[in-house]
């Protein structure tokens, strides 16, 4: 069998982005400028992720960096991955390119230990964190992608020990579709289009690529197709789906394996001004299908299939009082799995939480929060964070904040059940505190900003085992410390941009003596630039390097670029991956490709 089964898929979203171009022709003159040099500009003031009720970016007290849609424009980002390696402290650990399968860690935390949301929704899966980079949304429909460095368990619940990764929808008008083929028969497809044609508050998106593979049983096709809209004053709908299918050789062990999923996302949010008090509710249904398939010479060995449907509801309430903001609110929501391997389970959960912002003084906000969370299968986690940001200067700002988070075990790490694998139904909650603190400086078009964390983490699951004879286990550790730095500079110009970033990182857990799978698989030092630039005739050069350092020893510098040249509506583009052809690996066992080519088209 082969990635050739997600076709249907793939056919559906290149007819969806054929009609986003042969459809609505009048919104690309309308929306697109003559060329994107000459492209306004946006600010994003208000952040959504940091804390329960929007707050403006001079009034957060977290660590949070943004990467923008004028950053993936200007660089040449052909995905979200791309895009989260810009940031310092994110280490997007991948086991091939366009998002086919990428773990994330923030700050040192293993693959499970974050909260990945789109447009708010949670999208973390009950079965394994290996499926929480399936975002449903390509890159060209990328508002930005706020990055919440910390623990985030007091503002969205379980999982963000290490942080939260929200990526945020284009709503702007705007028409726009890219279409890339290259070396080891890749084909990409990308389009997003809002405004024009389109109803008011609307956005389509839709995204295909494939390759036969840079080596044997790594080849890939996927797909899917977005929407997103207000039906009606107020209310806003959201229906996304994504089908992935790719060879899996290496993954999970020295096998030629295959793998297959399938998400679909439903989601309804209401907000509505009750006298004083702001309401918001939102209901969310998200679907999942896993096929895994160990050999695909000897099918039906190690051969499993997983389904995970989750629900879940909230409503909150936001009053302006003087110089505070309140917001209370309660959750509920559920988790099902029916596997072949880890069988029938559901979990149930409800929590209640309270914020306030406060300004203190002229120059100083104080935030603090709780959360109580409650769970059929856990029993309770209390989620205190408070934070506090000041104003120095008028061009410089100091900051700290701490918090408690905490992480349930999914269904794998409980039931997983393989010749090489046990899981263990009797794993406790992970939970930790976080304390950090920073400076922030902006001066013009130049912004700078640094950080210093602290992590206590107890009863970590990991996969452990003590001869490369036997099993590996799921078990808690003990005591795991992380603490480390992050830095990042960047200046803007009309037509250009130049950002470099670096994080440094150190990870203890002195109870962990025998070998592990996950929790001391970290970059101990992280190095990015990114420089993008008109050089002549009207051709733009945009170039990204990034340098790792990780714990075993391994160091790479991956070079990628993009030439390209608008006429008109139209940019031609060549885009490079791994230039000086480095032999590197993200996640153990899997190497990752060598040198790159692709070029194509650009249609705004």
């Amino acid at each position: 069998m082969s990635a050739l089964r997600a076709r249907a898929p793939i056919a559906a979203a290149f007819f969806s982005l054929a009609c986003i171009l042969a459809g609505p022709r009048h919104v690309l003159a309308q929306a697109a400028p003559a060329s994107q040099d000459d492209a306004p500009r946006v600010r994003q003031d208000v952040f959504v992720t940091a804390t329960v009720a929007p707050v403006a970016s001079a009034s957060v007290a977290k660590s949070v960096a943004t990467v923008t849609w004028a950053d993936v424009d200007q660089l040449g980002l052909r995905s979200i991955v791309e895009a989260l390696r810009l940031v310092p402290g994110v280490d997007a650990r991948a086991r091939g390119p366009r998002d086919v399968q990428t773990d994330f860690s923030i700050r040192g935390a293993t693959f499970n230990q974050h909260l990945v949301l789109a447009d708010g929704m949670r999208l973390n899966n009950s079965q394994s964190g290996h499926h929480n980079g399936e975002i449903p949304l390509p890159a060209v429909a990328i508002d930005r992608v706020e990055i919440v460095a910390g623990a985030g368990s007091a503002v969205h619940g379980a999982d963000a020990l290490g942080g939260t990764i929200n990526v945020i929808t284009r709503r702007d008008p705007h028409a726009l579709a890219t279409v890339a083929v290259g070396q080891h028969g890749l084909v990409d497809a990308q389009a997003s289009a809002a405004g024009g044609a389109l109803p008011d508050g609307w956005t389509v998106a839709g995204w295909a690529n494939r390759s036969d593979g840079f080596m044997v049983d790594r080849d890939w096709a996927q797909g899917g197709a977005a929407i997103r809209g207000d039906v009606v004053r107020g209310l806003t709908l959201d229906v996304r789906h994504q089908r992935r299918a790719f060879g899996a050789n290496g993954f999970y062990g020295n096998s030629p394996s295959k793998e297959w999923t399938e998400q679909t996302i439903a989601a309804g949010r209401y907000q509505r001004a009750l006298s004083a008090w702001t309401t918001v509710t939102q209901v969310v249904a998200r679907h999942h299908r896993d096929h895994f398939q160990w050999d695909i010479n000897r099918p039906g060995v190690s051969e499993n299939r997983h389904r995970t449907m989750a629900v879940d509801g909230s409503i909150e309430a936001r009053r302006v009082l003087h110089a505070a903001v309140f917001a209370v609110g309660a959750s509920a929501g559920s988790d099902r799995v029916r596997s072949s391997n880890l069988g029938r389970h559901a979990d149930t959960r409800a929590a209640a939480f309270a914020e306030v912002q406060a300004v203190m003084a002229t120059r100083t906000t104080l935030q603090a929060g709780l959360r109580i969370d409650a769970y059929s299968s856990f029993g309770h986690a209390l989620s205190p964070t408070a934070s506090v940001v000041t104003s120095l200067a008028p061009t410089l700002r100091a900051r700290a904040s701490a918090g408690h988070a905490f992480r349930v075990p999914t269904f794998t790490d409980r039931f997983y059940d393989d010749p090489n694998t046990l899981g263990n139904a009797d794993l406790r909650p992970e939970h930790g505190w976080t304390i950090d603190g920073g400076l922030d400086w902006t001066r013009g078009a130049w912004t700078a900003s640094t950080s210093v964390f602290r992590r206590w983490d107890e009863d970590v699951i990991d996969f452990v085992r003590a001869s490369p004879a036997g099993r590996f286990q799921a078990t808690n550790v003990r005591d795991v410390t992380a603490a480390g730095i992050e830095a990042s500079l960047s200046r803007r110009w009309a037509r250009a941009l130049v950002r470099v970033a670096y994080a440094g990182l150190r990870v203890d857990a002195p109870a962990l003596t025998t070998e592990s799978r996950y929790v001391l698989e970290y970059a101990r030092h992280q190095t990015g630039l990114s420089i993008a630039a008109p050089i002549a005739a009207g051709i733009r050069l945009a170039i990204n390097v990034d340098h790792r350092l990780r714990r075993d020893g391994q160091h790479y510098a991956l070079v990628g670029g993009r030439l390209s040249r608008a006429f008109g509506r139209i940019d031609v583009f060549v885009d490079g991956s791994n230039l000086f052809d480095v032999e590197y690996r993200e996640i153990a066992g899997v190497p990752m490709p060598g040198r790159w080519i692709s070029g194509g088209l650009t249609i705004r």
